[in-house]
């Protein structure tokens, strides 16, 4: 049975989903297509509304990883502590909203690094620095996490939602930023690309700014982005934004697939070999 999903969000013009999802069900041998689809804020309701029961599920971008939140029937209990959504499934009661995000940070950290972080530096306050947070928690317990973000009320009210979520972290002024590089074992700079450009500049050209641990940075277009290429120049260890597009993605498939992103998928390593490629990494 053919089966259609999407990948929604404004702007969406840039997104690599439908190629790594494409490569997934071609492996997977599942008659499944994938679009992406250009969905300004406040609009996905009317979107969904329009769907037939040949929609199996979708993936939420910005700027609307809060609304899918707001308008699913059900959710599950990471969504509801992150107030995040980037999943929607659909079931016999309507949609599904979960968090896929929080599994694709983690595993892009963990699979990259080997020891575990002390000081870790979440760099923004939007709905992808919410999930940083509990993936930071959740890999590394014992890390403590500081936000530095020029929103502060965004900011605070990410500092509630974590306490809510049993989670404490620090809050400090974006003008700090130089200083918490010097400290952080792991930097995760969930903003928009080129948002550090400026910024990456000036620390090159300082004799003081040192980063003293890698970078994980989840805009991947530009690739390196300026502030991943200050890092490689201090020979610290960088990690693309694309390894958590690919391990969101394969936990949305999970999902897709047998309704639970716990279950791996068949032959999964195949599948992420063949996302890899349609990506052009190997």
């Amino acid at each position: 049975m053919s089966r259609h999903l999407a990948v929604l969000g404004s702007p969406i013009s840039h997104s690599k989903s439908p190629a790594i999802h494409a490569a997934a069900y071609r492996t997977l041998q599942l008659n499944w297509d994938y679009t992406k689809v250009e969905v300004e804020q406040g609009r996905l309701m009317q979107f969904i509304e329009a769907l037939d029961s040949d929609w199996l599920g979708l993936s939420i971008t910005m700027p609307l990883k809060e609304e899918a939140l707001r308008i699913a029937n059900e959710q599950t209990s990471l969504a509801e502590k992150t107030g995040v959504a980037n999943t929607l499934l659909r079931t016999t009661l309507g949609w599904k909203a979960h968090n896929t995000d929080v599994f694709g940070i983690e595993q892009s950290i963990t699979r990259a690094l080997d020891e575990s972080l002390n000081r870790v530096l979440v760099i923004g306050s939007g709905a992808t620095a919410v999930s940083a947070v509990f993936a930071v928690a959740s890999a590394y317990p014992n890390a403590k996490i500081t936000v530095a973000a020029r929103n502060s009320t965004s900011a605070e009210a990410l500092r509630i939602r974590a306490k809510n979520g049993d989670l404490k972290i620090k809050l400090a002024s974006f003008s700090k930023l130089k200083s918490l590089l010097n400290r952080s074992d792991l930097v995760i700079s969930t903003l928009p690309a080129n948002s550090l450009d400026d910024l990456a500049r000036k620390l090159s050209r300082s004799l003081f700014a040192k980063p003293r641990g890698a970078l994980l940075d989840v805009a991947y277009d530009p690739w390196p982005s300026a502030i991943a290429g200050y890092f490689l120049k201090n020979k610290r260890q960088v990690i693309s934004g694309v390894e958590m597009l690919i391990w969101q993605a394969i936990a949305q498939i999970r999902l897709f697939n047998h309704n639970d992103s716990d279950v791996e998928l068949p032959n999964e390593r195949a599948v992420e070999l063949a996302m890899r490629h349609a990506l052009g990494l190997i």
